[in-house]
């Protein structure tokens, strides 16, 4: 990741406050798994289904998307440290265990006590709903441990955005809805598969800023597979497929045309793509991925207000 090398000296690892750990569990982006669940939920209730079991599968979902997070900061912390230039961004979900505000140890046995809550909360529901709440839960918990630590390293594999498309799309948006209604449909795969490519986008956009450091250190991505050149064209892919996705469910009749309100935010997904078809530098492209935050946030957020905004109108 690029982040810069920080100046301050480190001390013991025995910072506790409740801002360090946030900043390294990057809380801002526990907003993507919230928006998964809450998307399959908001399909339930304009399919006339609601329960209260969407809480805990929310619950599940954030602690171990915290537990992805924290475990990926331990085990990856270093990384970059040895480029030129190198500097660390203070703010930074490394940076507490790069001052020694947290040990790498420490961290790791956070990252542990959120895939704990996550677990317990997924056999809750493995009681309330059934075997297939397992079947999915017990690859996602895999995959958010294993997506930075080893021996797997699934984002050294090439494999880190298709592991955020997956879980962050089908496997949590059809999941929660599954967790509400006991099934799944049409409407549920196409809302799935339309936050999960956004969302998988801005994995996508963070490897193109990091497209020279990661060939550097043999790290393969995506991006780095096919070329950079190529890597934008995917990333032209993965944001026209979800906008495409979203308007022949409509056109089937598998969402409500309120979903279109999404439509609004094609101006931001445009910008995006041209800054990254044009530009090289990782300060500018890290400019790009927060509008690709910020484009994953006001899609899901839209889609979820459209499917409310259809359930109120009976439509």
């Amino acid at each position: 990741m690029a982040e810069s090398p920080v100046t301050t000296a480190p001390v013991s690892g025995t910072g506790t406050g409740a801002g360090v750990w946030l900043q390294t569990a990057r809380v801002k982006s526990l907003a993507i798994s919230s928006i998964a669940v809450l998307a399959g939920g908001a399909v339930a209730l304009h399919d006339g289904q609601v329960s209260w079991r969407l809480l805990i599968a929310w619950f599940g979902s954030v602690a171990i998307q915290a537990g992805t997070n924290l475990i990926n900061v331990a085990h990856n912390y270093k990384a970059g440290v040895a480029s030129p230039g190198f500097v660390a961004d203070p703010r930074g979900s490394s940076a507490p265990v790069r001052m020694g505000l947290l040990s790498p140890d420490r961290v790791r046995r956070g990252a542990h006590v959120c895939f704990a809550a996550g677990m317990i909360a997924g056999l809750v529901l493995v009681w309330l709903c059934g075997w297939p709440i397992l079947a999915i839960g017990v690859p996602a918990v895999a995959a958010g441990y294993f997506y930075g630590a080893p021996p797997l390293r699934l984002s050294y594999r090439g494999l880190g955005v298709p592991t955020v498309l997956v879980f962050m799309g089908p496997v949590m948006v059809m999941g929660s809805y599954f967790v509400v209604t006991g099934g799944t449909s049409a409407g549920a795969a196409a809302a799935a598969f339309a936050v999960g490519l956004t969302a998988a986008a801005i994995m996508h956009v963070n490897d193109l800023r990091d497209y020279a450091s990661d060939v550097g250190h043999g790290k393969r991505t995506i991006a780095t597979l096919v070329g950079r050149d190529a890597a934008s064209r995917v990333l032209l892919a993965m944001v026209g497929c979800a906008y495409l996705l979203l308007v022949l469910a409509v056109v089937t009749g598998a969402l409500p045309w309120p979903v279109l309100i999404t439509l609004v935010t094609l101006p931001r997904g445009i910008s995006l793509l041209r800054v990254v078809h044009v530009e090289r530098e990782p300060a500018r492209l890290n400019a790009a991925w927060f509008r690709g935050v910020q484009l994953h946030t006001e899609f899901g957020v839209l889609l979820i207000a459209g499917l409310l905004l259809s359930a109120a109108l009976g439509v």
